[in-house]
């Protein structure tokens, strides 16, 4: 398995970008492929797929978490490569994992090709694994939001509130608090009161 390549980009088209690598020239295809300069000398962390009728596709990604994130999208049944690039050419690897913590199924389900069944089955299939993910990449740490909000599910969940219930006080807490850098004390506290109403 090829784990990366490091070599020079030569040429972008849409989403796939060439790189010579020791004379060879490799097609990958790449999300946000275009903000690679063209001459640079880049590493891409790389992962081939291969389907039943096209054979193989080899895919490349600028940093380990992309590669991480995109492999954790397309390990979801009847999510394949395809919409896993259109995942992150929409968005960052960390914007998308704040979206499954917050469970924001309106933005995800705006991503093109995915519509609100496919998301709903996304998140789902992720929401436990977002905190294997962050708890890999330090530079994650930064974004309490993601634990924070993958900490307040589990502890409403353990305080026996239905799924309804959490999901109605995590969508009013996300939008009061949209942009913001929340401690997971006061999101408790915050959702607590909010149920405290119902």
């Amino acid at each position: 398995m090829i784990y990366s390549l490091t070599g020079t980009i030569t040429e972008i088209k849409e989403n796939k970008t060439i790189l010579i690598h020791a004379g060879l020239g490799f097609e990958l295809s790449c999300p946000q492929a275009t903000s690679l300069p063209i001459n640079s000398q880049v590493t891409l962390y790389t992962y081939l797929h291969w389907n039943q009728e096209q054979g193989p596709s080899l895919f490349g990604f600028q940093n380990i978490l992309d590669k991480e994130v995109f492999l954790a999208i397309i390990d979801c049944s009847g999510i394949g490569p395809k919409l896993g690039l259109a995942v992150l050419e929409s968005m960052n690897a960390q914007d998308f994992l704040e979206i499954i913590a917050q469970e924001d199924l309106k933005a995800l389900s705006s991503i093109k090709g995915l519509g609100t069944k496919k998301a709903e089955q996304l998140m789902l299939h992720l929401k436990d694994k977002v905190n294997k993910i962050t708890t890999k990449h330090p530079v994650l740490e930064k974004s309490k939001t993601i634990t924070a909000f993958n900490d307040l599910l589990q502890t409403l969940s353990s305080l026996n509130y239905s799924p309804t219930e959490i999901k109605q006080a995590t969508s009013i807490l996300k939008q009061e608090l949209s942009g913001k850098e929340v401690p997971f004390d006061l999101l408790l506290r915050k959702a607590l009161v909010l149920l405290a109403k119902k």
